[in-house]
């Protein structure tokens, strides 16, 4: 059976039944494979937090548009 036959039946299962399914492939994968595929990098995020500078400039975007649409 191709992948491709796999993926069409694996769609047509109960949520129930994909979960069970999930279940037993993952008790198939040794640990060591589960921790290569799960091991998450760390990213760098931005984050509003003492982001004063662009609140400022948000502010000023926001009350520019309020006076441009209170003289038109």
């Amino acid at each position: 059976m191709s992948l491709a036959e796999l993926i069409t039946l694996v769609n047509n299962l109960s949520q129930s039944d994909k979960l069970s399914l999930f279940k037993l492939l993952a008790t198939q994968i040794p640990d060591a494979e589960l921790q290569v595929i799960f091991s998450a990098s760390e990213y760098p995020i931005w984050s509003p937090y003492d982001a004063t500078e662009a609140a400022n400039i948000l502010m000023q975007m926001i009350q520019d548009g309020q006076e441009a649409s209170t003289h038109a």
